[in-house]
């Protein structure tokens, strides 16, 4: 049973894969259910993204190389006179923007 099928409501959660744990089941039930629970959750942490190497809310700084997958990325400074970190985004050729700041990034295509 996925664990999206779980209730919120504790009361409303009397079996789990078909293992009845219901008021008065058999003992033996609630072994089997709890390990049935270990095993949904197992697969569920499975799914999870790997978050080990994230940047906290409240700041932090990459070790080694950021890996990519999909889409995004980060936008990372080891220096802290870089005040900032805006991306512009022009066809080559193009002037340099005006009021690029010490951190920012010019990307053409």
């Amino acid at each position: 049973m996925p664990v999206i099928d779980y209730s919120t409501t504790p009361d409303s959660n009397t079996s789990v894969r078909g293992i009845n744990i219901a008021e008065n089941c058999a003992a033996g039930n609630i072994n089997a259910a709890i390990r049935a629970i270990m095993a949904d959750i197992r697969l569920m942490y499975n799914g999870l993204p790997d978050v080990s190497n994230l940047v906290t809310k409240t700041g932090g700084q990459f070790t080694g190389n950021p890996i990519f997958s999909g889409r995004g990325g980060y936008i990372y400074h080891d220096a802290s006179t870089n005040a900032s970190g805006r991306i512009f985004i022009q066809p080559i050729g193009g002037a340099v923007p005006s009021g690029m700041a010490n951190g920012d990034f010019l990307m053409e295509y």
